[in-house]
């Protein structure tokens, strides 16, 4: 632009059309040429043509000559004196050369033409000159054709697709020297924009806010680039006070700026009547708008729409891809859908509905707009549809829209298919809010007849009390319905009995009259080609339950587990309650790896089932698994990801299981963050009293080993004689459940009291032999060595580290091996006291367990050795909190949310902040993102795993 005025201005005439859709910001560049035209010595003639003006002659002309009076008053005066009075206005309405009977005076030459004679620099700007009147055009285009040698510019702006198809347009538009088309601003460009729109609300910053680039990408998605769309669009976020960060980005697409439909319905309107009805239908119709189903919804011929639909596409206002009509740009579409009057909308949506069921079109579709649709239409194809689209969406994973679905069907339904739609939107509910789930099951029990199905929403119901933390109710419901099926379907009651027997196992409570029902369910199991996965997975699991809580037949239950794990899953909700059984079996079998891989495949599934309720048991299940295995970062990980679902609800919420608080505390306390384990029992509101039953007895046993490490081992104490108690009067014996009387034999040989200490030792190894599971032998076997003297006590321990070297137990190996190592510095054995030792440091550190690595460390250097020492820089220096904290703050999670979603405190973050920075050699987080970002595939010698903060960048929506 500048090289084009800077040569008018040097005399050499120029013309350059600026064409672009509307909103691409063709007028701010007419403006800012404007803006130039004093710096060339151009004087400014401007006008801006409207098609409210387009059959006034001349009235682009004179908005020109408006600013040209000077000039050609000047040029009029001659020897004789000034013009004549009039002269001026009189050519300035003369129409020639063009006209049949032209103005009085010596020629027949429009005042636009005999500027050109003056010689004097001009700059001609027009405004959409595609709405200019034919008059005006008509000189436009004399005067072009005389530009050679003349210093002259002609700037003017069209916008693409509004021309009318004026002959006399076109050929002033083929005239143009020179032609600029605009398109969509680049990603660079466009944060450039947000930043400066969003720099006035930012005055008392230091400096702008720096756009997320995932806000920058839905921003262009959205708008396709347009400066006045995008100006439009943060406009409306600012009065919404939002921000341009990620979390924005998912939320454009709610925004509505009923400016933008106020400003172009009307203008494509005047391009093309019928445009904003169409544009209308465009928006409603969304993914199911073709030319025909426009016309038809309409009430159009299917020419004439098929005309504007056209017009439109050419306009850039729409897209017509695979018979599809589509809004180029988003936000639009929200705009103008914004802007139709809610009576209108909800009628076009109803209307869209019974067009598209009657075209055949796909369930979802239909059901879709009737989502929209706020009035009951009493259509009897309706409450079909709605549940076909919902069992089309859960195929996908997308229980939301599905529930959505069923919500809007009951309120369509009046008919005997009501009761199918709450079965199966109480089913949909079990996966994501068990609460809901027992209100729509209940009701939809009481409108079905079939006894199968009322088993079968029993089933549901109770499995959802379960998980609500509920088991009187559920068992209650069980009861029932094995009354009610006895007699009509045998097979049904039998279904319900195990289930009973089951969910009694599973919450501890089986007693003497309990026992004989549970063994005659297990023994024999079915095998009969007509049982169900369902009843399979029951009884199997029921069985593998009642061996591990007896601490029997070790070998049988592991194969009765992993026979509950072939078991075809058949639905969403299939078994959710129960369906981490086997694993809890397998991880007390000390089959670790196997229980950690089935855990990652049932997360999997969780995830693209979409069930919530699924996700939850899953994490909570693996956090145990990994702290068994001594992965400590991982168990709080997945313990904090259990806990997630309930927020800040109450501590009654039903994710906030004995489990997964047990979990966070166990890790807690195995990495010496004492203070944040105390913080995070005070938020779950369990730092004094402790639920009832033997569900929440590992929260007890993890309490009490806290309250001892904190130096109070009565209160630790009295803890673990708690959880032993409860355990007790459920009939759970095994102590790979929970290791509880050894931990109180430590304590109660530190208060003195040795015998009590060595008979409860005595009794837990004696059944973990019983059992035969590694870690729980291996655990009694050391605590045996550390209260034995002499010689008992070394070969206890020794045989403790060789049990557990056969198994996944790190951790529990790591405990053994250093306090074997003690005892051989004890005993002046330096050098076999240093090598278990160094390998103890070793382990615990892989763990994550700092306060044993410490231990292991400090008694290193009393031994005389010079121990391995830390890694001091780079990525190995890392410990695995530490790295896990570096993952979430490039992932750019504040401290805050790390602080919460770790269960420790801001400045226990910054602390391990500033740590990773000094190790790394980093500059804040920016270094810290550049540093992961350069880390070599290969990862470090030591690691060998690159760390990934991808990995956390997508837990926030989460």
């Amino acid at each position: 632009m500048h090289d084009i005025l800077k040569a008018a201005g040097d005399g050499r005439g120029q013309s350059i059309l600026i064409e672009g859709t509307a909103g691409m910001g063709r007028t701010r560049l007419l403006r800012e040429a404007m803006d130039q035209a004093g710096e060339h010595g151009l004087h400014l003639l401007s006008a801006r043509a409207r098609a409210s003006e387009q059959d006034a002659e001349y009235s682009v002309a004179q908005q020109l000559m408006a600013g040209a009076r000077s000039i050609l008053d000047g040029a009029a005066e001659g020897p004789a004196g000034p013009a004549a009075p009039g002269l001026w206005e009189a050519h300035l309405n003369c129409p020639a050369p063009y006209a049949a009977h032209p103005a009085p005076g010596s020629g027949a030459v429009h005042p636009l033409a005999r500027l050109l004679a003056t010689g004097t620099p001009l700059m001609l700007a027009v405004d959409d000159l595609q709405w200019a009147d034919t008059a005006s055009l008509r000189c436009l285009g004399y005067l072009m054709a005389r530009l050679e040698n003349t210093p002259v510019v002609v700037v003017a702006t069209v916008a693409l697709g509004e021309t009318p198809g004026d002959p006399v347009l076109a050929e002033v538009l083929s005239s143009f020297r020179h032609r600029v088309l605009l398109r969509g601003l680049s990603a660079e460009e466009t944060a450039r924009v947000a930043a400066d729109a969003f720099a006035a609300t930012d005055s008392g910053a230091a400096a702008p806010e720096t756009p997320d680039p995932r806000f920058v990408a839905a921003c262009r998605t959205a708008t396709g680039g347009s400066p006045y769309l995008l100006e439009a669009l943060f406009r409306l976020m600012r009065l919404h006070g939002l921000r341009p960060d990620a979390e924005a980005a998912g939320r454009l697409g709610e925004l509505a700026p009923v400016e933008v439909a106020d400003t172009l319905l009307p203008r494509y309107d005047r391009a093309y009547p019928g445009a904003a009805a169409v544009l209308q239908a465009t928006a409603v119709l969304d993914g199911s708008a073709t030319t025909t189903m426009i016309a038809r919804l309409l009430g159009l011929d299917a020419l004439g729409a098929a005309d504007v639909v056209d017009a439109l596409v050419r306009a850039g206002a729409l897209t017509g891809q695979d018979s599809v009509v589509r809004f180029a740009r988003p936000v639009l579409r929200t705009a103008v859908l914004a802007r139709i009057p809610p009576s209108r909308r909800d009628a076009l949506h109803a209307r869209a509905a019974q067009l598209l069921h009657e075209s055949g079109a796909p369930a979802e579709r239909v059901a879709a707009q009737l989502l929209r649709v706020r009035s009951t239409l009493g259509l009897h194809w309706t409450c079909t549809v709605l549940c076909t689209a919902a069992g089309e969406v859960i195929q996908r994973g997308d229980t939301g829209r599905a529930r959505a679905y069923l919500h809007r069907g009951l309120e369509e339904c009046e008919g005997p298919c009501r009761g199918k739609l709450l079965r199966t939107l109480g089913r949909i509910e079990l996966a994501a809010d068990p609460a809901a789930a027992v209100e729509h099951l209940r009701r939809a029990l009481a409108l079905q007849p079939d006894p199968a199905g009322r088993a079968d929403i029993r089933l549901c119901i109770a499995h959802a009390l379960q998980l609500l933390g509920r088991p009187e109710e559920a068992e209650r419901v069980l009861l029932e319905g094995v009354a009610e099926a006895r007699s009509a379907e045998e097979a049904a009651a039998d279904a319900l009995r195990a289930e009973r027997c089951l969910l009694r196992e599973l919450n501890h409570a089986v007693d003497a009259a309990v026992e004989a029902d549970c063994a005659a369910v297990a023994d024999p199991l079915p095998t009969a080609a007509h049982a169900t996965p369902g009843e399979r997975h029951t009884r199997l699991s029921l069985a593998a339950l009642r061996s591990s809580r007896r601490g029997e037949e070790r070998d049988r239950a592991v194969h009765q587990a992993r026979q509950a794990l072939q078991e075809e899953h058949v639905s969403l909700d299939w078994r959710i309650a129960t369906r981490t059984v086997p694993l809890q079996v397998l991880a007390r079998a000390d089959e670790l790896d196997l229980a950690l891989t089935e855990c990652h495949a049932l997360l999997e599934r969780a995830r693209a089932e979409g069930s919530r309720t699924l996700l939850t048991i899953a994490h909570s299940m693996r956090a145990e698994v990994r702290y068994r295995t001594g992965d400590i970062p991982g168990c709080l990980e997945d313990a904090r990801a259990a806990l997630e679902p309930a927020g800040t609800s109450p501590s009654g919420h039903w994710s906030r299981t004995g489990q997964a608080m047990a979990a966070v505390v166990a890790a807690l306390l195995e990495a010496g963050e004492l203070r944040e384990a105390n913080r995070a029992l005070n938020e779950f509101g369990l730092d004094a009293e402790v639920p009832e039953g033997a569900a929440f007895a590992a929260l007890l046993f993890h309490r009490g080993r806290l309250r001892v490490a904190c130096g109070h081992p009565q209160a630790g104490l009295a803890d673990l004689m708690e959880c032993g108690r409860r355990l007790g009067a459920a009939g759970q014996l095994n102590p790979s459940v929970l290791s509880w009387r050894s931990e109180a034999a430590l304590v109660h040989a530190a208060l003195g009291e040795r015998e009590t200490a060595l008979a409860l030792v005595d009794e837990e190894l004696a059944r973990a032999r019983r059992w035969g599971g590694r870690r729980a032998t291996g655990r009694a076997l050391r605590v045996a060595g550390l209260l034995a003297k002499g010689l008992g006590g070394e070969e206890a321990l020794q045989e403790a580290v060789e049990v557990l070297e056969d198994s996944s137990a790190r951790l529990d190996l790591a405990r053994a091996l250093t306090d074997l190592g003690i005892l051989m510095r004890k005993s002046s054995r330096l050098g076999e006291a240093r090598e278990h030792l160094r390998r103890a440091q070793s382990l615990a550190e892989q763990c994550g367990a700092a306060v044993l690595a410490q231990t292991a460390r400090q008694e290193l250097l009393v031994a005389g050795a010079r121990p391995r020492r830390s890694t001091e820089a780079g990525i190995d220096a890392l410990t695995p909190t530490e790295r896990r904290v570096a993952l979430m703050a490039v992932a750019k999670f504040t401290n805050r949310e790390i602080a919460a979603k770790l269960f420790v405190t801001q400045r226990t973050v910054e602390l391990h902040l500033s740590r990773v920075y000094r190790k790394l050699a980093v500059q804040g987080r920016s270094g810290l993102a550049g540093y992961f970002a350069e880390l070599p595939e290969s990862g470090s010698a030591g690691s060998g795993v690159r760390p990934e903060p991808a990995a956390w960048s997508g837990a926030r929506a989460g």
